[in-house]
């Protein structure tokens, strides 16, 4: 498991190594990618790349959660937002993976590669908690199995509208964002308005 630094210097070197390994997962895939490929590229030594990571694929899982952080930082977590405002902040998880090195790369490594399942999956569940809770505040009467089911779809439709503009050249971003946060709108009001009906239903 990644052992993050607390130092500054360390510190450093650490994103220094997650940058390397970024760039090199969009010049050559996560089969050729390698810790001496990404020690060299940050200007390390492979013992001091593995003072941090145990092995590549440590080192990739850490790249793909601090990709996903950056990600989840952007979500707003005001169940009444409005359907502009949800839009606007997928458009910035785009604006904000293609400033992360390999940020597009890292998005399809997070969901090709069985190894790294784990963090994207990980990131998704906490999301969705932080949606939860902040529904539950409002209206602590709504049905909480029907809001973490609610929000966990609107975490992955999300997340699915992101990979589809990466992985489809030439799509309309805005255009796509605004049809994703309609559904999320919708979504977001059944949660806040019909979390109990579901309850009554046979």
């Amino acid at each position: 498991m990644a052992r993050k630094p607390v130092q500054k210097r360390a510190i450093a070197t650490y994103e220094k190594l997650l940058d390397a390994a970024g760039e090199l997962l969009e010049e050559l895939g996560v089969e050729r990618i390698s810790t001496n490929l990404v020690a060299k590229r940050a200007g390390v030594s492979p013992p001091t790349l593995y003072n941090y990571f145990a092995d590549k694929y440590d080192l990739l899982a850490a790249l793909g959660e601090r990709l996903m952080e950056r990600q989840n930082a952007l979500v707003p977590l005001d169940p009444e937002v409005d359907e502009q405002a949800i839009a606007a902040a997928l458009l910035a998880h785009i604006e904000v993976t293609l400033a992360h090195p390999g940020g597009p790369w890292v998005m399809r490594m997070l969901r090709a590669v069985p190894q790294l399942a784990e963090v994207r999956l990980a990131s998704h569940r906490a999301l969705t908690t932080h949606l939860v809770e902040q529904a539950l505040l409002r209206d602590p009467s709504l049905d909480r199995a029907t809001l973490e089911r609610r929000s966990r779809l609107v975490v992955e439709l999300g997340y699915a509208a992101i990979e589809m503009v990466f992985d489809e050249g030439g799509q309309d971003a805005e255009a796509i964002m605004l049809d994703t946060a309609r559904a999320i709108g919708a979504l977001l009001d059944q949660s806040n308005g019909q979390a109990q009906s579901d309850r009554q239903l046979p």
